[in-house]
């Protein structure tokens, strides 16, 4: 506290520049805005990919019954995609088989309406 009378002393400008060929303070530990914001993982961990194989797979057997091109599409990629994640260790096996059991089902589908309409043509 200082006695009524007296001078104030203005506290230091944190903003002031540095003058040239000096280095500015480091910053306070844990001082926030200064470099980059802690990270929200477990150091080590890495994300992993989805195959975008399963993914088209899984998109085309579910739009199967879209003249039935997109369930024979969902049948390859699912394959397809199977093979990849079990090579590469990506993410999306369990797409490209819901792939590959949906395109199978729409084609099975496609059989039976196939075989009804013969049958009733007779």
């Amino acid at each position: 506290m200082t006695e009524p009378g007296q001078p104030v002393s203005e506290p230091a400008d944190p903003w002031q520049s540095v003058p040239s060929g000096a280095t500015p303070p480091p910053p306070a530990p844990g001082a926030p805005g200064y470099g980059y914001p802690p990270p929200y993982y477990y150091p080590g961990y890495q994300v992993r990919r989805t195959n975008g194989l399963a993914i088209a797979a899984l998109v085309c057997g579910i739009c199967g019954f879209l003249y039935f091109i997109p369930a024979i599409l969902g049948v390859v990629f699912g394959i397809i995609g199977v093979r990849q994640t079990k090579r590469d260790g990506t993410d999306g096996r369990g797409m490209a088989i819901a792939g590959i059991v949906t395109g199978s089902v729409w084609l099975a589908l496609l059989l039976v309406i196939i075989i009804a309409f013969a049958a009733s043509s007779n």
